[in-house]
């Protein structure tokens, strides 16, 4: 597991004494790692003798997101979204205590900013951070980032019903998140990122309606409704 996530964070492929230098253990040992996950696909290896993450992991990853009801049910409501609005859509789903991108679409204008799949979404400065505070901060517990959320953005989250985050986590970035509920039970958040020099005034509040009635129509998914 080192091994691979040493292999993401470089976003570059790595020759053998590199990846062994970040691991802190000899390159006899790192090179059988490196065999064992070669054998199973989940690492390959360059021309060079490089080495970067496999296809094997495209297909874990793929196949753990399938399993996933909300996963399902959410896809053809974000490309829905993307198609009418423009803008980038993607569902963060609480897990270990953590936010995370499950599900992600991206948008048709030119200027697209959004998180990738399986990136963490930082707690305390997000509108889908806020409502997971609101509904259900169960799912948060040992985050380190709930002790700063106000209190205050949590009750306006919660008597809203969605979250509007504008350049609160990146620069020149505005998002808004709505609850996927089901009987009252937080499954997830289905956000709307775009520039700020677009979802702005009229146009976020398309944007707003945009993402809350993706959220509603994959919650009457989830019960079974059409």
């Amino acid at each position: 597991m080192r091994v691979l996530e040493v292999l993401r964070q470089a976003k570059a492929p790595l020759a053998l004494a590199e990846l062994s230098r970040a691991l802190t253990i000899p390159k006899p040992t790192t090179h059988r790692l490196l065999a064992s996950l070669l054998n199973a696909a989940l690492v390959e290896q360059q021309l060079d003798g490089r080495y970067a993450l496999g296809v094997g992991l495209v297909r874990l990853g793929l196949g753990a997101l399938a399993l996933d009801p909300v996963v399902r049910a959410a896809q053809l409501e974000l490309e829905r979204a993307v198609h009418d609005l423009g803008e980038t859509f993607f569902l963060v789903k609480a897990r270990a205590g953590r936010l995370v991108v499950l599900s992600k679409v991206e948008g048709t204008g030119m200027l697209r900013v959004a998180p990738d799949v399986g990136a963490e979404v930082p707690l305390e400065v997000t509108a889908s951070g806020r409502l997971y505070m609101a509904y259900a901060p169960q799912l948060l517990a040992g985050n380190p980032g709930v002790s700063r959320v106000s209190a205050a953005s949590v009750k306006r989250a919660r008597t809203r019903g969605y979250d509007v985050n504008e350049a609160e986590w990146l620069p020149g970035l505005t998002v808004v998140a709505a609850p996927i509920l089901l009987e009252g039970e937080l499954l997830g958040c289905v956000t709307c990122a775009g520039p700020a020099v677009r979802l702005h005034g009229a146009r976020l509040k398309v944007a707003i309606s945009a993402t809350c009635g993706v959220a509603e129509r994959v919650s009457r998914s989830l019960r079974g409704k059409p």
